[in-house]
């Protein structure tokens, strides 16, 4: 029998461990006893992608390090260290930083760090160099803006990034960092003032882009919309709408094409620019949530968008304000053959035409979410008569759950 060698081996345990679930994962700590060749494949297979968290359940590592010496340096596999602070928030800040110096000086390759790590001087500890030269993510929500740029001397790789911004933040450090990154993909920001400095940063980063996501109280990010070109995920919560600012976003991404974009999850802005963007796009669109749209009388425009634009979609929010909202609901269910999931958003003009167009809904529909004050007894017996599909109930109202029970045992009887 011919023996197999390391990167084959390492390709057939790498799909198998991603391959079964959680439980069975155990039964692979087997591999780890065939030979010495099956164990050094395996050590980074079941240690590399896991939190500290995972040693620590393990008890592979405690608060009394044993002395003597181990098999294998289990801290070198680890990339993530999201969850070290939860292990050992309870330990003095002394000893922490000593477990965090420990990690900085054995882990070859650190991934992502904990919001915790980000109030020591890491920058200065032993093996800094290596362990963060490959950094993927980081949260940048701390205002010592020398962490900042201690970081950016060292780290060029980081492609996910959340910022966190206040009015008359001084963020020089962060802009330094920003900068020096090859390419920054994800960035999620909450904003509360203006930051041109970060805008002008990111701006350099516009074409590697594929996720934006903002909370915003000012305009000054609306510019890097029409740069974004390679957008799959755009994400925008506006906060209570103000016209002016919603009137410089639709002119910022009036007739920009976004032929990549996926999801687009949109909360307090116009249906005009929602519209405007989903016209604009190349039919990739599988997910449309909007919420706290303005502009209802623009409802049944926005459905027709949906069924002309979005024959892929797999989860829409939509509009039933009207009667020819309902209408349009139908053409979503005849046009969209790869549909999941729909949110109603708002009022629903009339239930029972709602229920009687459930008939045409594509076989891939299996979760409706709508506001469960529109049920009673016929309502949900009818729908229950007309589709096998998973009903959703979005329930509010604590004071009346014993309707809630009553319709689910009606639905149950189906």
């Amino acid at each position: 029998m011919s023996k197999l060698n390391g990167d084959i081996l390492y390709y057939i345990f790498n799909d198998l461990y991603y391959s079964i679930n959680r439980k069975d994962k155990q039964s692979l700590h087997s591999c780890l006893l065939v030979n010495k060749l099956w164990c050094e494949v395996m050590i980074p297979i079941l240690y590399g992608d896991n939190s500290i968290k995972f040693l620590k359940d393990k008890s592979t590592i405690g608060a009394n390090f044993k002395k003597q010496k181990l098999t294998f340096n289990y801290i070198r596999f680890c990339k993530y260290l999201d969850d070290i602070y939860y292990i050992f928030s309870n330990r003095s800040s002394l000893l922490k930083e000593e477990i965090y110096k420990l990690f900085i000086s054995e882990c070859s390759s650190i991934k992502s760090l904990c919001m915790d790590m980000l109030d020591y001087p890491i920058y200065q500890y032993p093996g800094v160099n290596i362990s963060l030269s490959n950094l993927y993510e980081l949260d940048c929500n701390i205002k010592e803006q020398n962490f900042y740029h201690e970081l950016a001397q060292i780290c060029r790789s980081i492609e996910k990034i959340r910022i966190l911004i206040h009015e008359h933040d001084e963020l020089d450090g962060l802009v330094e960092l920003i900068e020096k990154q090859k390419q920054i993909k994800y960035i999620c920001i909450s904003e509360s003032g203006e930051n041109k400095k970060i805008a002008q940063a990111l701006e350099k980063h516009a074409n590697s882009i594929i996720l934006f996501s903002i909370a915003v109280r000012t305009s000054f990010l609306y510019f890097l919309f029409p740069k974004l070109i390679n957008l799959q995920f755009l994400k925008i919560y506006d906060g209570p709408l103000i016209h002016s600012r919603s009137n410089k976003l639709f002119n910022n991404m009036i007739n920009e094409s976004y032929y990549d974009l996926q999801i687009l999850e949109l909360k307090y802005v116009s249906l005009d620019v929602v519209i405007n963007i989903i016209q604009n796009t190349n039919g990739n669109l599988l997910k449309v949530y909007i919420t706290f749209a303005d502009d209802r009388n623009q409802t049944t425009k926005y459905n027709q968008a949906i069924h002309k634009y979005c024959l892929n979609i797999k989860y829409v929010t939509v509009n039933l304000n009207t009667y020819e909202t309902l209408e349009e609901l139908e053409n979503i269910f005849i046009k969209c053959h790869h549909l999941e999931e729909i949110d109603i958003d708002g009022d629903i003009f009339n239930i029972y035409k709602f229920l009687s167009s459930i008939k045409s809904a594509p076989l891939t529909l299996n979760k409706i979410l709508l506001p469960c004050r529109y049920f009673d007894d016929e309502s949900i017996k009818l729908f229950s008569a007309r589709s096998k599909k998973t009903l959703h109930f979005d329930y509010h109202d604590r004071r009346e759950m014993h309707k809630f029970i009553k319709y689910y045992k009606i639905i149950e009887s189906y």
